[in-house]
């Protein structure tokens, strides 16, 4: 093999990975701020605001629940569940991107509008980029807390 060759294949195989690696972390981020937005419209008791980071044909599979398909559903899915005032507080824990779209998980602990712990626990949402923004595709969590 040629050494402008070796060096080219050597260059390459030194920038790739820093190229995924910088990908990843524009990922993490631009999801880190959907998290942001949804905790912003949940404890505004915004459902429509809420309902607006979700894709159209989103799906909410929340526990104890029939699964909301929809921007309807999921709007008045979210409109109920918000009636009691609980506030929520994401965070997120990994991300994993493949194409258009984005795997996330991470871990959410709701208060009482007082300020009370009411649950905890972990979720997993899929998002899809939708012209060019990443919305919410389908999402699920549940408590770690023991059944009551």
């Amino acid at each position: 093999m040629s050494r402008p060759i070796t060096l080219t294949l050597l260059a390459l195989t030194l920038v790739l990975p820093l190229r995924v690696l910088a990908q990843a972390g524009d990922l993490r981020a631009e999801i880190g701020k959907r998290d942001r937005a949804w905790e912003k419209a949940y404890n505004a008791g915004d459902a429509a605001g809420l309902t607006a980071l979700y894709t159209k044909d989103a799906q909410v599979m929340a526990p104890g629940a029939e699964t909301a398909s929809g921007s309807s559903a999921l709007q008045a899915y979210f409109t109920e569940d918000m009636k009691g005032g609980a506030k929520m507080a994401l965070t997120l824990q990994d991300v994993v991107g493949f194409g258009d779209y984005a795997l996330e998980t991470g871990k959410y602990v709701a208060t009482s509008a007082e300020g009370k712990h009411l649950d905890h626990g972990k979720f997993m949402s899929l998002y899809k980029k939708t012209d060019g923004v990443w919305k919410l595709y389908r999402d699920t969590w549940n408590s770690s807390m023991p059944p009551k």
